[in-house]
């Protein structure tokens, strides 16, 4: 009895302390996912170009926007719309095997799940899922690797993911994968880049000062932060850059992303 005894014998009891560590993580996660949802990433006459170079067509987005009111609902805890959109996703790779933005949905959706699964005691079951998900998101980019709306979808889950993972190592992975994404997706989008809304801007900046502070490159952090401090100047984004800048650093995410995602004052579409 006594190996199986927690240490602290006061406060909330094991069961509550396990629920609320369980809805800590999972709001923490959807909250990270949801600010994803608004982002900008076509450009603002239709078009996704480098500058210097021709315009391309922005990516499709009629899948997305088919799905992600279920899908966000879902990571909100209405399970019978993360089924619907998990559906969707199933239905549209039936059609398609090869559907980059199905397979970076559906990815993200398993990935998302498989804490429920670890939390609820089902290692093997969590594993398994999130093993497929981070594959099919994998896949996903490999398809489409300069198509920001598959890079973005990952980097946000992955980057949410690894403010919460408790696994170091894993949590450095996750870091490193979604800085890739989103590094490259700043250098597709800088042509058209300052035309975007507030929130596209602040989101995918805010982004990139969490990652490379949580990879511990206070430097690249901190230019990331001047520059939404510079750029979005009168907004949310700038008043939360600001407040990080005036601080010493401390570890632990910096609290600069899902700003526009609950704020409209911080939107200029």
């Amino acid at each position: 009895m006594g190996d199986k005894t927690e240490t602290v014998s006061f406060g909330p009891s094991r069961v509550a302390r396990k629920r609320l560590h369980r809805m800590y993580l999972l709001a923490g996660w959807a909250v990270g996912f949801a600010a994803f949802g608004g982002f900008g990433w076509a450009g603002p006459a239709g078009s996704q170009a480098t500058s210097g170079t021709q315009a391309k067509p922005a990516p499709d987005r009629s899948f997305e926007f088919s799905i992600r009111g279920d899908f966000f609902a879902g990571l909100a805890g209405d399970h019978k719309a993360m089924e619907r959109a998990m559906k969707a996703c199933e239905e549209a790779l039936a059609r398609n095997p090869k559907d980059p933005q199905a397979l970076v949905w559906q990815g993200g959706g398993l990935f998302f799940r498989s804490k429920e699964s670890f939390m609820a005691g089902d290692r093997a079951i969590g594993m398994e899922m999130r093993d497929r998900g981070l594959k099919e998101m994998d896949d996903a980019v490999v398809l489409r690797p300069d198509d920001v709306a598959v890079l973005i979808p990952r980097a946000a889950i992955v980057l949410s993911a690894a403010q919460h993972v408790p696994d170091a190592a894993r949590a450095r992975q996750y870091y490193q994968m979604a800085m890739g994404d989103y590094e490259k997706v700043l250098r597709i989008q800088a042509g058209d880049f300052p035309s975007f809304s507030v929130h596209a801007r602040g989101e995918l900046l805010g982004g990139l000062a969490e990652g490379w502070h949580g990879l511990g490159d206070a430097e690249k952090s901190r230019q990331y932060l001047l520059r939404m401090a510079k750029e979005l100047e009168g907004t949310v984004y700038e008043r939360k850059a600001a407040e990080v800048l005036s601080k010493p650093e401390t570890a632990g995410p910096l609290g600069v992303t899902c700003q526009g995602c609950h704020l409209g004052s911080a939107q200029k579409e």
